[in-house]
């Protein structure tokens, strides 16, 4: 069942209709307009979904180190926006990696702020596309007895529209995620190092399946 919710609109400025590329709607700094359908469905709507995923790899320039999982629980309600002209296509609310390996013990880790996924790239009206786009604004935050540091920025993603798969690959340093608040650490990650993370999220909706197609 579709969760009530105020309908939002993105206004964009008429000289970005302009160069577009192929499959997508008017572009603005963060991402593409879009089409979203959920369980076929195209008519405005917020839709509840969680995700997991079976690991995690994170990395500084000076530590690797990889998490048992990610989830996103039902609670707080992360959630799809289905519409057109929709910006922010998914909205993480919450998200927990369990089994972080540190030395010592096991890093609990969280996402401490909402981040959303926005599309960069081509979609069409297909079934089967892989969708690029950005994890905005996201930040997470990992802690324990002798480590605590925060990361954000954005990270890239694609959603994959046939396996209703989510996938994360921050990958190279770009320093598009950044290493800040750090405290102790051994010096394994530092403030201002850049930061890798890569993992597959399996997303899942009662409302159905994801597709997004350009405005």
């Amino acid at each position: 069942m579709a969760i009530a919710r105020t309908a939002r609109r993105t206004i964009l400025a008429g000289a970005a209709a302009l160069a577009l590329a192929v499959g997508v709607g008017p572009a603005t700094a963060a991402g593409n307009s879009v089409t979203v359908a959920v369980g076929g469905s195209s008519a405005e709507g917020s839709h509840a979904v969680t995700a997991a995923s079976t690991r995690v790899e994170m990395a500084t320039q000076t530590f690797r180190w990889t998490c048992q999982k990610a989830q996103v629980p039902a609670s707080p309600v992360s959630e799809i926006s289905s519409g057109t002209s929709v910006l922010d296509v998914l909205t993480v609310r919450a998200m927990a990696f369990v089994g972080c390996s540190w030395p010592g013990g096991t890093m609990p880790t969280a996402l401490i702020s909402p981040a959303t996924f926005r599309v960069t790239g081509p979609a069409t009206s297909g079934s089967s596309d892989v969708v690029q786009g950005r994890l905005e604004g996201f930040a997470i935050k990992g802690s324990y007895s002798i480590c605590d540091f925060t990361a954000t920025g954005s990270v890239r993603a694609s959603l994959n529209e046939s396996t209703q798969q989510l996938t994360i690959n921050e990958s190279d340093f770009t320093g598009n995620l950044v290493i800040s608040q750090v405290r102790g650490c051994l010096q394994l990650v530092q403030v201002g190092q850049t930061m890798n993370l890569s993992m597959t999220l399996q997303l899942t909706s009662p409302d159905g399946a994801v597709n997004i197609s350009g405005s």
